[in-house]
């Protein structure tokens, strides 16, 4: 599995893939200030989970992982949407992605 910020790759090769497929994740909120262009693609196999993308995003990724420590903390303080469809209804966190899909990352605001 590799991840890359778009347009300029980062070249990590983290998994072989058998039959590789593209999934872009866009950040919208402070974080996309901390990303080229607000997303990142990554390069894996067939059947990667939304949980194995934010896991992949929080290592690679300095600033999202002072943000957030893990996927569950991703879930509970963003809504997370599959191809514009909130993953709460796709499965959650174990939503399977498949080659073109987009992630959007959208972090919550609280306050009053």
């Amino acid at each position: 599995m590799t991840l890359q910020q778009v347009p300029f790759p980062l070249s990590k090769n983290l998994l072989v893939a058998t039959s590789k497929m593209t999934v872009t994740i866009r950040f919208r909120g402070p974080i996309a200030n901390h990303i080229t262009d607000g997303q990142l693609a990554i390069d894996s196999a067939d059947g990667l989970l939304v949980r194995k993308v934010l896991e992949l995003v929080i290592k690679e990724e300095k600033y999202v992982a002072e943000v957030w420590k893990s996927p569950e903390d991703v879930d509970r303080d963003a809504l997370i949407l599959l191809n514009g469809v909130d993953i709460g209804i796709t499965g959650g966190l174990e939503s399977t992605l498949g080659d073109g899909d987009v992630l959007v990352v959208l972090p919550l605001v609280h306050g009053g």
